[in-house]
């Protein structure tokens, strides 16, 4: 009985960190497509021609 308690908690932790670190990874992931979207929009502020693209 003791064996599998530990089981089951082992196997609740393990499934709670991988939701966990796949949140933030998701949160990671939205933040970084902010930042390159962001990047675009002020490198066509500060060159509205558009340059030689």
């Amino acid at each position: 009985m003791v064996r599998f308690a530990l089981k089951l908690i082992g196997a609740s932790v393990l499934v709670l960190w991988w939701l966990i670190s796949g949140f933030f990874k998701k949160i990671l992931d939205v933040l970084k497509l902010v930042v390159r979207i962001k990047k675009i929009f002020v490198t066509e502020k500060k060159d509205p021609k558009g340059g030689d693209r």
